[in-house]
Order: C-alpha cells, then sequence, then structure tokens
C-alpha cells in the first residue's frame, strides 16, 4: 500500500525488497481465503509452506521488513490493524468481524471500520489512525498514574480501618503497622482480583442472579456506592459488609456456586 501513483510506478514490475519498500509503503496488508483462522498455522493441505504459517506471525515478519508502521491482516470476515512497535506479540491488534457489523445494521459502527481501514486513516492528521494511537497512549498513561493514586488512598483507607476498629485495640507501633500493611495488601488485591475477574466474566456475575444480587463485589460495590450518595456512612465499629466479603472469598476459594 503505497502513498502515491508516483510510488507505485516507481516499483511497478520489480521484486520487492526492503529497499524498495522502505519510504514509499504506508502499510502492508495480507489477504487470507475466506475464513482461515488467523492466530494458528494450518497444517497440511495443497498450500506452499509458507501460507501455511501463523498469519498474526506473517504479519509482523512482513512489517518488520517492509519497514511500515502499519500492517492489515484479513480473511474477508476478520480485518485486523497492528502496528509495528505491538505486531511481534501477535495478540495486538484492533479488529473488526465485518459480517456481524453489517447484519447489526449499525451505520455508527460500521463508521469505525471505515474510519480504521480507509486509505485517507493513515495520513497525518487530527483523525488518522497515528493520532489515535498517541491518544490512546496518552489516555493510558493519565488512567495508569491516576489508578496509582486511587490504590494509595484505598491502601490508606483499608489499613486506618484496622486501627480505628475499637475491637481490635491495636497500637500504632512498627511491628503493628508492618501488620498491619501486610494484611491490607492482601485484602486489597483479593479486591483488585475479584473486581477483575467480575469484570471479564470469569466469575458467574451474569450467569448466576444469586452471586450477582447477594454475594458479588458488583453488589456490594453497590451498596457502598448507593449508601455514601444518600449521606449514610459507616462507623468505625461497623460489620457489615465485612461477612458478606468473608461470605465471597470463600465462595471462590472452594469454588461453590450460589
Amino acid at each position: 500500500m503505497y502513498d502515491d501513483a508516483r510510488s507505485v510506478a516507481a516499483n511497478k514490475g520489480k521484486t520487492l525488497t526492503d529497499e524498495l519498500l522502505k519510504g514509499n509503503a504506508f502499510a502492508i496488508a495480507d489477504a487470507k481465503y475466506w475464513g482461515r483462522p488467523l492466530d494458528v498455522s494450518v497444517k497440511g493441505g495443497r498450500r506452499d509452506a509458507f501460507s501455511n504459517k501463523n498469519p498474526s506471525y506473517q504479519i509482523s515478519f512482513y512489517i518488520q521488513h517492509a519497514g511500515t508502521e502499519w500492517g492489515m491482516l484479513t480473511n474477508g470476515r476478520f480485518w485486523r490493524l497492528y502496528h509495528k512497535d505491538t505486531a511481534h506479540k501477535l495478540d495486538r491488534f484492533y479488529e473488526v468481524d465485518l459480517p456481524e457489523l453489517v447484519r447489526s445494521g449499525s451505520a455508527d459502527d460500521f463508521l469505525y471500520f471505515y474510519a480504521f481501514f480507509r486509505r485517507a486513516a493513515f495520513e497525518d492528521r487530527d483523525l488518522g489512525v497515528g493520532a489515535l494511537l498517541r491518544e490512546s497512549t496518552d489516555y493510558a498513561r493519565s488512567v495508569g498514574d491516576s489508578l496509582k493514586v486511587q490504590i494509595y488512598e484505598a491502601l490508606r483507607h483499608v489499613a486506618q480501618g484496622f486501627l480505628d476498629h475499637p475491637r481490635k485495640g491495636l497500637s500504632a507501633g512498627p511491628d503493628t503497622l508492618r501488620e498491619i500493611y501486610d494484611s491490607s495488601l492482601i485484602l486489597l488485591y483479593r479486591l483488585l482480583f475479584v473486581l477483575y475477574a467480575e469484570s471479564r466474566d470469569l466469575l458467574p456475575i451474569h450467569e448466576s442472579a444469586g452471586y450477582r444480587d447477594s454475594y458479588s463485589l458488583h453488589a456490594i460495590k453497590h451498596d457502598v456506592e448507593r449508601n455514601l450518595t444518600q449521606g449514610r456512612t459507616l462507623l468505625p465499629t461497623s460489620t457489615t459488609l465485612w461477612p458478606r466479603l468473608v461470605e465471597l472469598f470463600g465462595i471462590i476459594a472452594d469454588g461453590s456456586r450460589p
């Protein structure tokens, strides 16, 4: 895929090499037969050995040797856009299921396909894929920075809770603070693990109404949010949420399903 007609004419009829492609082509594209799996090698068959290789590996190879920033890979149904910095990881790409997109009948969804795979998308412009990648990278960095602050604050509140609970009778000595810190980290990472698992449907958040409404961290989180919105805050002596968390961790640990 070339920048202009001059570049096409300059390489017409020639055996393409790395040097001929560099500086002239803006992207490399590879189209496979309809429905061909894009993440595995094909064993046997009548096609040549290189065509039977993992297409994700192939497009990474092509990008590297063509010197282009972008690569497209398609089997007719799935259209993927790869970037040179992450193509070698094989699972980093933007993908569109074109038949499913057409069946949905959504013009707005189709615009995403058009926006990312049209010729003008590779130009240096505000809505070009290069600009979108930079914006995405900046956004991810800002989210990461924000998460660091939020995790620190969450850890501080959890640790303070151990000290504030009157039944514990804990002092703020060095040994106690170290134990509180370690215990707070364990609790916080367990909460993050459950939140991640529920967000990825690794726990039956949609499959089981009993789990979702009565046991899940999703439900507990929304109960806390609702109480805060309505101005109902818990006292340091409250044990309302802790039994629910203990029960939730128990359900996950033994694999039982409500």
